[in-house]
């Protein structure tokens, strides 16, 4: 049975849940609708500390083998309907809510700590080492608890994680060793990536990785993606430029388009050779879409992309273009006459040093080598018809409105379109100086 006290609480709570249920929201002041949710979330958390104790009895009863069930998370899940996940989580919570001392469990029957808080503090009394006593776990819990009202459950999650410095400051950093390297290899374990073709011109997946390389891939995208940085504008949905101060996209929306500039600079000459050839992907395409644009090319990955995406990619070598004429004869298959050399380039950054687009602090290591004179409409591949753009400005260079040119002087200059200046006059980077 529930004991008076906390059934009298949990009682008056959800007595006082069933009023409010039948109340027009609209009704309520300000004061009454944070009062009303901050009380609805500790009656959530009363409710789940009882719900993790039935959960708990009624695999110590037996009642998940007398229901010929594989574990208590494939009962809970039957009896209740709630997901396989959800059902794991509770189950692993009743296993380690035995590690509780009565404090805590009293503060989670009560509302004053959240279930999430309940948790995080299960997990870490469990994870302690068999060495550490009854009365070190007991301090660690209360330490744990006035943690939990003190800080968010992010910071809590941290410390909790580090609770052992606590109880052995003078072992901790030998135990906090041995369970990061524990951990390493688990997640190492557990890394995968999955990718489907959703079939609507969409990749989707999920991955799972070791959080250090996942916080290397993060501090990347964040950088690549960071709204500090000096150009602001960005592709909205359809895939027209905007400004990103008007919040047409959102950070992760910021962040996709980050991954996906990451992954057209990836270094394909480090890739792991196949027969004597690096991990090279080649895009099929006629003379006459390259040069109109209009229809589509073939990757040898077996997906299409449009020819006006083909275009931009034949500025840059990470896509090898094999082109045909109208018999399937291959006219060109993207050698030096088409990409600018090595030394070509070096000496392109050394010139431009940068994305040439005003306003824009792309270093050369991040930009493309764009023909102003375009390659598919027969532009030379020399110094004189190179310039250096980034993934956002090459990608907005070939959508048609803008234009670039290199002046008499030898310096790059960008051609706004009429509906921004109706002079259409140049517009140079301010790291290049005009000549007197």
């Amino acid at each position: 049975m529930i004991e008076d006290r906390q059934r009298g609480s949990l009682a008056a709570r959800l007595a006082q849940i069933a009023t409010l249920s039948g109340t027009d929201m609209w009704k309520l002041t300000d004061e009454e609708l944070t009062a009303d949710v901050a009380e609805v979330s500790r009656a959530r958390a009363s409710i789940d500390e009882l719900f993790t104790r039935l959960v708990g009895a009624a695999a110590e009863r037996d009642l998940v083998r007398l229901a010929a069930a594989t574990s208590t998370a494939t009962w809970l899940k039957n009896v209740t309907g709630i997901s396989r996940a959800e059902a794991h989580r509770v189950a692993k919570r009743s296993e380690a809510m035995s590690e509780l001392v009565e404090d805590t469990r009293q503060a989670w029957a009560a509302g004053t700590i959240t279930s999430e808080a309940a948790g995080t503090i299960c997990e870490a009394i469990a994870k302690l080492p068999d060495w550490v006593g009854d009365e070190e776990r007991a301090i660690a819990q209360t330490k744990l608890l006035e943690w939990a009202s003190q800080y968010s459950h992010q910071d809590l999650q941290i410390m909790a994680h580090r609770i052992i410095e606590h109880i052995d400051p003078d072992g901790a950093d030998e135990h906090l060793g041995k369970q990061l390297e524990a951990e390493e290899k688990k997640a190492l374990g557990r890394t995968e990536l999955t990718m489907f073709n959703a079939g609507d011109g969409m990749t989707r997946g999920r991955f799972l990785l070791p959080v250090v390389q996942a916080g290397m891939l993060k501090a990347v995208l964040e950088g690549l993606a960071s709204p500090r940085r000096n150009d602001p504008r960005i592709y909205d949905r359809d895939g027209e430029h905007c400004d990103a101060a008007n919040g047409t996209l959102t950070h992760n929306q910021k962040l996709g388009r980050a991954f996906c500039e990451l992954i057209e600079h990836l270094p394909t000459e480090a890739m792991p050779q196949h027969g004597g050839l690096a991990a090279t992907i080649t895009v099929e395409i006629g003379l006459e879409t390259l040069k109109n644009g209009l229809g589509t090319a073939l990757l040898s990955t077996g997906d299409e992309m449009s020819a006006s995406q083909a275009r931009r990619f034949a500025c840059n070598a990470q896509l090898l273009p094999i082109v045909f004429d109208g018999k399937s004869k291959i006219l060109d298959l993207g050698l030096s006459k088409r990409l600018h050399s090595r030394y070509q380039r070096i000496a392109i950054a050394k010139r431009d040093k940068g994305c040439v687009w005003k306003g824009c602090d792309r270093p050369p290591s991040w930009c493309e080598v764009h023909h102003p004179e375009w390659w598919s409409r027969g532009g030379p591949t020399d110094l004189n018809n190179g310039a250096l753009l980034c993934f956002y400005h090459h990608h907005l260079l070939h959508n048609g409105e803008w234009d670039c040119h290199i002046a008499a002087d030898g310096v790059p200059e960008v051609i706004p379109p009429k509906r921004i200046d109706p002079r259409q006059n140049p517009i140079r980077h301010s790291r290049f100086k005009a000549e007197p």
